[in-house]
């Protein structure tokens, strides 16, 4: 569905790569409507609509679409990490009452890790553990990252971690892949720590010893309850009907290599446009999601198994294993190398 600006259209789009839960977008509306701006004039019913339906999903280029008109409207290039900066536990749905039941602030930084895709499926979230300090890294999914999502994403975790622990004091670096803006005032008093611009890869930057900050509201047995909701619309969302189908086809024929799209549309007894575009009706694109079964499967083998890394590529569909590798650096920021040396080293140490 594409929504329209007020007194626009929207340019047509051949694909469409992700989708933002309307319990976010909802946020969003309601912090226009607190700092006094008249929704129905900016946008049209069927977007307001659409962006506070309760349990719904916008996909990712509407809901930039959204946020970029109000930047321009309000002429405020930060309008984004002010956004974030009012964002509360409940504009995170089922997710946020989740991490606000947990144990330690390790716990729910661990739920980010597996669930990210309910709140927004954008991009991943990839810990790395150094020594004293914790980076987590915000990676995209595919194609150019968006310095909006960058900016919400990185918000929306400082400010979490300190509505979580109850300690306003948090602070953390952060690490943005796009220019320094002009005005760093609301960065400063979101972060608190230092700023870094053009940086190869967008992050956040902590003091280690935060992990092990008790939740202030954690309830272990509301806890038990949500995580169980949590998985099955984390599974509901991976695996819905057609998507599931598609998914579990291509991952059949991953090491053949028969997974272009005019191979699986046919297979699937319909043309590549067709296709598309019922991929798009669930805020997909097609090579969006061939790239995450990819990753999925990568991962899975580099932290399970004890294949080499030519013969993952080859599972993968990859003639070589050059190509694996820099398609999973591109996915994850490391090499396959670091990634199963990563994992082994954090499956041996104990963490609270």
């Amino acid at each position: 569905m594409d929504l329209a600006i007020k007194g626009k259209t929207s340019p047509p789009r051949l694909q469409r790569e992700g989708g933002i839960s309307t319990f976010l977008t909802h946020s969003f509306i309601d912090y226009l409507q607190h700092i006094g701006v008249d929704v129905s004039t900016m946008y049209e019913p069927a977007l307001l609509k659409a962006a506070t339906a309760s349990g719904g999903r916008v996909p990712i280029a509407d809901c930039q679409m959204l946020l970029e008109h109000a930047i321009n409207e309000l002429n405020d290039p930060n309008l984004i990490l002010k956004m974030a900066e009012r964002t509360q536990l409940k504009h995170f749905g089922l997710f946020g009452f989740a991490a606000m039941s947990s144990r330690t602030l390790n716990d729910a930084a661990n739920m980010l890790l597996r669930f990210q895709s309910v709140i927004a499926d954008v991009n991943t979230v990839q810990r790395h553990d150094r020594g004293d300090l914790v980076e987590l890294h915000w990676l995209p999914h595919l194609g150019p990252p968006s310095p909006l999502c960058m900016q919400h994403g990185l918000g929306c975790w400082m400010v979490t971690a300190r509505h979580l622990t109850h300690q306003p004091d948090l602070v953390a670096d952060a690490y943005f892949s796009f220019a320094r803006p002009d005005d760093l005032t609301v960065y400063q008093r979101v972060f608190g720590g230092a700023l870094h611009f053009n940086a190869p890869v967008t992050k956040l930057v902590f003091n280690a010893s935060y992990m092990a900050l008790p939740v202030a509201q954690s309830d272990p047995s509301t806890h038990s309850l949500l995580m169980g909701q949590l998985e099955k619309a984390f599974y509901a969302l991976s695996h819905n009907g057609f998507v599931q189908r598609l998914t579990e086809h291509v991952a059949k024929h991953l090491s053949s290599n028969r997974v272009g799209i005019r191979q699986v549309a046919e297979a699937f007894g319909m043309s590549p446009r067709t296709l598309q575009y019922q991929l798009n009706a669930d805020g997909y694109g097609y090579r969006n999601l061939l790239e995450r079964i990819r990753q999925e499967h990568a991962e899975h083998y580099l932290a399970q198994t004890d294949l080499s890394l030519n013969e993952i590529a080859f599972m993968l569909g990859y003639s070589e294993q050059s190509p694996f590798q820099n398609a999973f650096k591109r996915w994850t920021g490391m090499s396959p190398g670091e990634f199963r040396k990563a994992n082994e080293a954090r499956a041996s140490r104990y963490v609270p």
